[in-house]
């Protein structure tokens, strides 16, 4: 909507002045020429204060309602305020040095005419003045009313004023002055009858000058975030601090930063201690400290370090301290009810691995010999399951008779057996 084009319409404030004095190196203290124009300007400001100097200042197609801001420019020559929204000539009094003013395609009104020609009268140097495109110059006494009454000006609306037609005007200033009257009532009654009926589609007014510029106006505000966003200089929305309760209700524990740290509330009967270590070069003044007596909590560059205490701490009595050397942020935290301090558990032996063993393995059973028998062992009824051994045999060998052959007589072994069969030669 409007309101909402609105917040785009850039303010003329002194960073955009020194943006557009480049030339001038950003200088604006000696500044003499300053162009402004499309710069969709509401309202002139800031200029006094930084460019007293100034001696051209344009400030075309914009859509300044109202000449403002321009008084204590004693040194300004040329001032460029065409294709605005402006409806009286004013507040350039003090402008001792003005030469040329051009008000082209603005709103200065019939009935505005007597008093804005009034407020150029201060200005003695006032060479050249343009007002064509105003609604005034349907007038047609218009010319010769503003050449009677300013008899400085040298050119009207890019034409020069000779001085028979000064002296002419000077002649029918009284009838001018009675016409001007009639065209004010006329003015003001079309203006009545006017006001409350739709405006035609496509009509030059002040309200369709300020939506196209408002328009514009988003447009090029989108256009340069674009561009930011391709470049990457995008600015990004301020990071959301996460609050000390989580969505449940309960205290929030996190350490966002990833930071380590150590929380001791067993060493000290008395008080527990909390360790964080921060970035060894970081600023000080980055870091957030909030001891409460259910929690501590750190915020170092809108990053959470939060965590729940074991026993209730007097936040008045916590001391917050920071390494010289390493940086860590040391908080003491007295305890409301001190407790006795824990004993520290012995620490476990560690698990060693099985190493073969240097000594030469016992040899098992009797040696048989005289040698020494405590060196020995009897596996004689190591396994006595009846069902599984077997009945001791009382004959283990026996005898087998044997017998000499003599050498060369035939034996079993040569005797042919009719169920075996013949050796065959293998082909």
């Amino acid at each position: 909507g409007f309101q909402s084009l609105r917040s785009a319409m850039p303010q003329l404030t002194e960073e955009l002045i020194r943006k557009r004095a480049e030339h001038n190196e950003g200088v604006l203290s000696d500044l003499e020429e300053i162009a402004l124009h499309q710069q969709e300007i509401e309202r002139i400001e800031s200029i006094e204060a930084c460019c007293r100097h100034i001696k051209i200042l344009l400030l075309q197609n914009n859509i300044i309602p109202k000449m403002e801001g321009l008084n204590k420019l004693k040194e300004l020559e040329y001032l460029n305020l065409a294709l605005n929204n402006i409806s009286k000539i004013e507040g350039i009094e003090g402008c001792e040095s003005l030469k040329k003013l051009d008000l082209t395609v603005n709103f200065v009104s019939v009935e505005e005419l007597e008093e804005s020609v009034y407020n150029l009268k201060a200005n003695m140097m006032l060479e050249d003045l343009y007002l064509t495109g105003n609604p005034c110059v349907d007038w047609s006494g218009c010319r010769a009313y503003v050449i009677a009454h300013l008899p400085q000006l040298k050119q009207l609306d890019a034409k020069m004023v000779v001085p028979r037609e000064r002296i002419k005007a000077r002649q029918q200033l009284p009838r001018l002055q009675q016409e001007l009257e009639v065209a004010i009532e006329e003015a003001r009654r079309k203006r009545l009858a006017s006001a409350g009926e739709p405006v035609s589609e496509g009509a030059y007014t002040k309200e369709s000058r300020n939506e196209m510029y408002l328009e514009l106006a988003e447009q090029k505000a989108e256009k340069e975030r674009n561009e930011r966003r391709r470049m990457g200089t995008e600015p990004k929305e301020p990071r959301v601090v996460p609050g000390i309760y989580n969505a449940r209700g309960e205290l929030r524990q996190c350490n966002e930063g990833k930071y380590n740290f150590d929380l001791d509330d067993w060493t000290y009967p008395d008080k527990i201690v909390f360790e964080l270590a921060v970035p060894k070069y970081l600023d000080t003044s980055a870091l957030d400290v909030d001891v409460n007596p259910l929690y501590v909590r750190v915020v170092v560059k809108d990053k959470v370090t939060q965590l729940k205490l074991s026993g209730e701490v007097k936040p008045d009595g916590a001391k917050v301290q920071r390494s010289r050397t390493t940086g860590v942020l040391h908080i003491d935290m007295p305890l409301l009810q001190p407790h006795e301090v824990k004993e520290r558990k012995a620490p476990e032996p560690e698990l060693q691995p099985l190493k073969p063993s240097t000594e030469p393995a016992p040899r098992l059973g009797y040696n048989g010999g005289d040698g020494d028998r405590s060196k020995t062992v009897s596996i004689q009824g190591i396994y006595k399951d009846p069902k599984r051994v077997s009945k001791k045999q009382d004959t283990l060998l026996r005898e087998v008779k044997t017998t000499r052959v003599p050498h060369g007589a035939p034996t079993a072994l040569d005797a042919d057996d009719d169920e075996v069969p013949p050796l065959e030669c293998r082909r």
